[in-house]
C-alpha cells in the first residue's frame, strides 16, 4: 500500500527545498529516547481525567473516550510547550497533546523566524527546556517510575508535517485528538496492529513459499483473494509540482486525492471487486496504480476486507495510517511487503522491476482469482524471478 510517507524512528525526515524559517504551520512529533515506558503519561484510561490536548474544545473533550493522565514529567513538558510563544514571539501555538512515550504538537510561525533559525532551533529548545525540567522533576523523584535512567530525554530530531492545503489543519487536529483513542485500540488489539518478520506464505498453490513483513489481520489470507488489476490509463489522479521538485498528487479541502481520470473500465473493476467481497472474498490490491489504490480506498470506504502490498517493508513503530488504522483494528486489513525490500527512512517511488514483482506476487496469492495482467513484452522467467527475489521465495 502506497500513501502518505510515515515517520521515521529517528524523526530527521525534512521536505527538500523548504524554507524551515518562513510563515506555515507545522505538526511536530518528539520522541523519548527510550519509547515503550509510560514516562510523559499513563496508558490510556477511559473517560478519566481532564485531556490533555492544548487547544481541544469542551465539546471534543466530552466526546473523546480516552485520556493519558499526565505524570510529573509530563506536566513540564506540557509546560514548556506553552513557554514556546515568550520565547518565540512570531510562533503561535494551537493543539498538543502528551503521549505516554512522545509528543504531539501544532504550531503556526505567523512571521518568518529570525535570519538563520528555523523550525528546528524552536524544537531544539523546547527539548532543552523540556530536558533540563526533567533532570529536577527526577531528582525528586528517584525511586518513582517516571524517573528516567538516563539524563537524554528526548531522541534525536523530530518529524513535521507541513500544512499545504486546505482542509489540512482539520485533519492535523483530528489526528492529534484521536491519539489516546488510537494508542486505547491498538493496546485492546496487539496481536492485529503487531509487525511480523519473516512471514512465510504459500504462493502458486503451495508450489513454493515467500516471506513478507506484515501488519494486520493474517487470518484474511485464510479466505479466497480477489486480485484488483487497474491500468493507468482507466484511472488517475491529478498531479501538482510539490515544494523541492517532482509531482505530488492533488488533493481537494478534505485531504481526498483529485481525480484526473475515471473511465468505465475502472468502474467495471471496481464494480467486481465489491461483488466478490459480497460473496465472501477479500480484495487483493498490489497498489501500484492509481486506480489499483483508488479501489483500496473504496474498500476501505465500504468495510471490505483488504489486504494490500506495498513496496517498502515497515519501521518498528509502524502503524497503519489514517482510515486504514479503523480498519486494522476491526480486523478488516492485512498490509504486506516483500521481505527483500526492508523499510527505508528515505522516499521509495514505485518503479517498473518493483510493479512487476508486486503483481506477480499479487497473482501466486490471488491463486484461481488471479488477474491477468499484460507485462508490456517480458518474458515469463524475468517476471518470475523479480518475484521470487523480492519474497525470497524458497521451494
Amino acid at each position: 500500500m502506497t500513501g502518505p510517507a510515515e515517520t521515521k524512528h529517528r524523526m530527521t525526515r525534512r521536505l527538500n527545498g523548504w524554507a524551515y524559517g518562513q510563515r506555515a504551520i507545522y505538526m511536530v512529533t518528539v520522541t523519548l529516547a527510550e519509547r515503550g515506558r509510560p514516562v510523559l503519561a499513563g496508558w490510556p484510561e477511559e473517560n478519566r481525567g481532564a485531556r490533555n490536548n492544548l487547544g481541544a474544545s469542551a465539546e471534543a473533550r466530552n466526546t473523546e473516550r480516552f485520556t493519558c493522565p499526565l505524570t510529573p514529567l509530563g506536566e513540564n513538558v506540557l509546560k514548556c510547550w506553552r513557554e514556546i510563544p515568550s520565547r518565540w514571539p512570531m510562533v503561535s501555538l494551537l493543539e498538543a497533546v502528551v503521549m505516554p512515550d512522545h509528543f504531539h504538537g501544532i504550531l503556526f510561525v505567523e512571521a518568518p523566524l529570525p535570519a538563520g533559525k528555523t523550525l528546528g532551533n524552536v524544537i531544539g529548545s523546547f527539548k532543552s527546556r523540556s530536558t533540563s525540567l526533567n533532570l529536577g522533576a527526577r531528582a525528586e523523584a528517584q525511586n518513582r517510575a517516571e524517573a528516567q535512567n538516563t539524563e537524554r530525554l528526548w531522541a534525536e530530531g523530530f518529524q513535521d508535517t507541513i500544512l499545504l492545503h486546505e482542509g489540512q489543519l482539520a485533519a492535523m487536529r483530528a489526528y492529534i485528538r484521536a491519539n489516546p483513542d488510537r494508542l486505547a485500540e491498538k493496546r485492546a488489539n496487539p496481536e492485529l496492529f503487531r509487525r511480523v518478520t519473516n512471514f512465510a506464505l504459500p504462493l502458486d498453490g503451495g508450489r513454493m513459499t515467500g516471506h513478507f513483513e506484515a501488519i494486520g489481520n493474517r487470518h484474511l489470507l485464510e479466505r479466497p483473494l480477489h486480485q484488483v488489476q487497474c491500468s493507468r490509463q482507466y484511472f488517475a489522479y491529478r498531479r501538482i509540482p510539490k515544494p523541492g521538485g517532482g509531482m505530488k498528487i492533488a488533493r481537494d479541502a478534505a485531504g481526498e486525492p483529485i481525480v484526473e481520470r475515471s473511465t468505465p473500465e475502472y468502474a467495471e473493476r471496481l464494480a467486481a471487486a465489491i461483488e466478490a467481497a459480497a460473496h465472501g472474498a477479500v480484495v487483493l490490491s498490489p497498489c501500484v496504480s492509481d486506480g489499483e489504490r483508488q479501489i483500496a480506498r473504496e474498500a476501505m470506504a465500504r468495510k471490505l476486507p483488504l489486504v494490500a502490498m506495498r513496496n517498502m517493508g515497515f519501521s518498528k513503530l509502524q502503524k497503519p495510517p489514517g482510515r486504514y488504522f479503523e480498519a486494522c483494528s476491526e480486523g478488516r486489513l492485512l498490509m504486506l511487503a516483500p521481505a527483500a525490500w526492508p523499510y527505508t527512512t528515505q522516499e521509495k517511488p514505485m518503479n517498473r522491476f518493483d510493479a512487476t514483482a508486486m503483481n506477480r506476487l499479487c497473482q501466486w496469492l490471488a491463486g484461481e482469482d488471479a488477474a491477468e495482467i499484460n507485462y508490456h513484452g517480458m518474458r515469463p522467467a524475468n517476471i518470475d524471478e523479480l518475484a521470487r527475489a523480492a519474497a525470497e521465495v524458497s521451494a
